[in-house]
């Protein structure tokens, strides 16, 4: 039996293990900062582990799942890291949402210590994660070790062959840039509707029916009704989260770069873009 290790129990790596936990078991070992979120993955049926060093040890494949590089190079370097559990026939596998040299310089370092790294991000939300119906963009998986495939076929609904270690991090920015750009689209969009006294339910339903409406968009939606005085406490800090994470996905595609001619400009616009997006913008700016 796969001994699974899980690090980086945030929204998404939470719902990823939950479903993991359902499919595998108590040969599910986690770690995270927060001991509510590993009490949670325990309440399941997962093992503790006191540090990514402690997963590691115990664990044929560990999933790592963190907000940013530098979390990656903590959970595999730093302290009570990887390095320190590392053994042979251990693959760690990066789901986080990096520049693709953040991979790359993961999979350099392991490879010191004989641990391969690949990257397999992943798209989708909580909600697909929990159903095991993610959608899983695998840098790398033709050198995958067994272990770490049949892992991805436990979180994907849809697994997509990126190319090399590193191209499924290149690939989900792109994603996350066109999905971005629609939730802008459809705020700027909303808006012109109902500032003209039309019915904003009617541009979804002409949108859907042309084919170009989006489950993810459609879903962002449903915070354009919202009117922006309801949008306090704990539903703005979770909004403050979300445009946060959507400000750091484009500042990764600005230094991916593009050769288009405009693409830098477009691409800062969009991420200033997303504090009103999210309805968070400061109240002395102008409205969406």
């Amino acid at each position: 039996m796969t001994r699974h290790g899980y690090i980086g129990l945030g929204m998404m790596g939470s719902a990823m293990a939950e479903n993991l936990i359902r499919q595998a078991g108590g040969s599910v070992t986690v770690h995270d900062i927060d001991p509510a979120a590993v009490d949670a993955a325990v309440s399941l049926g997962a093992g503790a582990g006191a540090s990514a060093a402690e997963v590691a040890r115990v664990s044929d494949v560990v999933s790592i799942c963190v907000p940013a590089a530098t979390h990656i190079e903590a959970v595999l370097s730093g302290p009570g890291g990887i390095v320190e559990g590392a053994h042979h026939g251990l693959t760690v596998l990066i789901h986080s949402t990096v520049h693709p040299d953040t991979v790359l310089a993961a999979r350099d370092e392991a490879a010191e210590w004989g641990v391969p790294v690949f990257d397999a991000c992943v798209a989708g939300g909580a909600d697909n994660a929990r159903a095991g119906s993610l959608t899983v963009l695998a840098g790398g998986l033709d050198e995958m070790p067994r272990a770490a495939r049949e892992l991805l076929d436990i979180y994907a609904g849809t697994l997509i062959d990126a190319g090399p270690v590193g191209s499924g991090a290149a690939l989900k920015i792109a994603i996350n840039v066109m999905t971005y750009a629609q939730f802008a689209a459809a705020a700027a969009a909303h808006d012109m509707v109902a500032s003209t006294g039309g019915e904003p339910a009617a541009l979804l339903e002409a949108w859907r029916f042309t084919g170009q409406l989006g489950a993810l968009t459609e879903q962002y939606c449903a915070l354009l009704e919202i009117p922006d005085e309801h949008i306090q406490g704990e539903l703005r800090t979770m909004l403050q989260t979300q445009a946060g994470i959507a400000t750091k996905d484009l500042s990764l595609a600005l230094e991916l770069g593009s050769t288009r001619p405009g693409a830098a400009t477009l691409l800062e616009a969009l991420r200033s873009s997303m504090p009103a997006v999210y309805s968070v913008h400061d109240a002395n700016e102008e409205t969406r």
